[in-house]
C-alpha cells in the first residue's frame, strides 16, 4: 500500500491508563505528518476519559469486550463497526489475537504489528521488537508502528485536555483546605502493576515534607487502596486524602497544579509528565517492568530504583532498600528548597 496516501487510521491501545498516555504521542505524530487525517483511538472503557477531548483524536471507538463485544459474536460486531469509518491503517499497539483478528476481519488495509506472535500472519506490515528486553523505553517502542508508515519522529509532544470544571474542582478542594501555595503529591499504589515502596516509607516522607520543608501533602489513589493510605496517616497527620475522590480529569488537574510527585510506577506518573509536573518515580530494576521501558519519559534524573544486584525472590520486595532519605534529598533538590 502506497503509504502516502493513508489518511484514515485507527491506533489501538486497550490496557492501562499509564500504557495509553504512553501512546498519545502516536496520533500527534500522525496528525503532524499527514494532512487532514482522521485519527481514531480504540480503547477499553477504563480508560476513555485519558483520551477526551485530546485534540489530535477525532473518535474514541470503545472495545467492550466483557460486554456488548465479548465473544466472537461480539467482535463481528466490532468488526462491522469499524468497517464504516473506512479506515486505511490500524497500528495495534497493544497485541492480543483477538485484536489482530479484530483489524483483519475489519479489512483495513494496512495492519500493522508485532511479528513475534504466533498470529503474526493477520498483519501485513510487521515490527520486530521484543519490547521486555529491548532496553527501550514504551513510548519509543510505540512510536516505532508510525514508523512503518514512512514516519520519522520528531519532537515528542504530550498534550492532554482539562476541561475548566475539573480545575475548578480542584481548585475549591484546594482553598477549602487553606493549600494556596507548593504542594507535594504522593501516589503510593499502583494497582499491582509494579513493585511498590513500603506505604510506611511513604509516611515518613510525607511527615519529613510537612516538618522540615513546610509544605502540604496530598495522597491520592483508588478507593481500593485507602488501606495505603491509612499506613501513611500512622506517620504522620494532616495529609490531604483524596483517594477515590477523583476522576482522571480531575487527577490531572491535581497533579498539574502540584509542585512535585512521587509515586510508584504507574499511571498517574505518566499523567504527572504529561501535564508538565516534575516527578520522582520508584522503580524496581526488574528488566519487564523498570525504568528503562517505564520511567518518566526522557526524565532519567527523575528515578530512584534499588541497587542493582538487589534480589527478588518471593515475600521480599527489594524497594525497601530505597531509603526515605534518598527520596526526601531528591524531592528537596527537585523544590530547590
Amino acid at each position: 500500500m502506497d503509504t502516502s496516501r493513508i489518511k484514515r487510521f485507527l491506533v489501538i491501545r486497550t490496557d492501562r491508563i499509564g500504557d495509553v498516555i504512553l501512546s498519545t504521542p502516536v496520533l500527534t505524530e500522525i496528525k503532524n505528518n499527514f494532512d487532514s487525517s482522521f485519527t481514531a483511538m480504540m480503547l477499553n472503557p477504563y480508560t476513555k476519559d485519558v483520551v477526551s477531548g485530546h485534540p489530535d483524536v477525532d473518535k474514541i471507538i470503545i472495545d467492550d469486550m466483557n460486554g456488548i463485544h465479548k465473544g466472537f459474536s461480539g467482535l463481528k460486531k466490532l468488526a462491522a463497526e469499524l468497517k464504516k469509518y473506512r479506515f486505511d491503517a490500524a497500528l495495534l499497539l497493544h497485541p492480543t489475537p483477538r485484536l489482530a483478528l479484530l483489524c483483519f476481519l475489519a479489512g483495513i488495509p494496512l495492519r500493522v504489528g508485532t511479528g513475534y506472535r504466533y498470529y503474526s500472519f493477520l498483519f501485513n506490515k510487521k515490527i520486530y521488537q521484543h519490547r521486555k528486553t529491548s532496553g527501550r523505553h514504551e513510548l519509543d517502542l510505540n512510536l516505532d508502528f508510525v514508523s512503518a508508515t514512512g514516519v520519522q519522529p520528531g519532537k515528542i509532544i504530550f498534550k492532554f485536555f482539562i476541561p475548566d470544571e475539573a480545575e475548578q474542582k480542584i481548585d475549591m478542594l484546594l482553598r477549602e483546605n487553606n493549600i494556596t501555595g507548593q504542594f507535594v503529591v504522593l501516589h503510593p499504589g499502583s494497582g499491582g502493576s509494579a513493585l511498590d515502596w513500603p506505604p510506611e516509607s511513604f509516611g515518613q516522607l510525607a511527615a519529613q515534607i510537612q516538618n522540615k520543608l513546610k509544605l502540604p501533602v496530598v495522597a491520592t489513589g483508588s478507593a481500593a487502596e485507602s488501606e495505603l493510605i491509612d499506613l501513611i496517616e500512622k506517620q504522620t497527620k494532616n495529609i490531604l486524602r483524596l483517594e477515590g475522590q477523583l476522576n482522571i480529569k480531575e487527577l490531572a488537574a491535581l497533579l498539574k497544579k502540584s509542585s512535585l510527585v512521587v509515586a510508584n510506577s504507574t499511571g498517574p506518573l505518566h499523567l504527572a509528565v504529561a501535564v508538565g509536573t516534575d516527578v520522582i518515580g520508584l522503580y524496581c530494576t526488574k528488566t519487564a517492568c523498570g525504568p528503562d521501558r517505564w520511567g518518566p519519559y526522557r526524565r532519567t534524573d527523575s528515578v530512584i530504583a534499588p541497587p542493582e544486584n538487589a534480589e527478588y525472590e518471593k515475600d521480599n520486595n527489594p524497594m525497601q532498600l530505597i531509603t526515605v532519605e534518598q527520596v526526601f534529598q531528591m524531592t528537596r533538590k527537585k523544590l530547590s528548597i
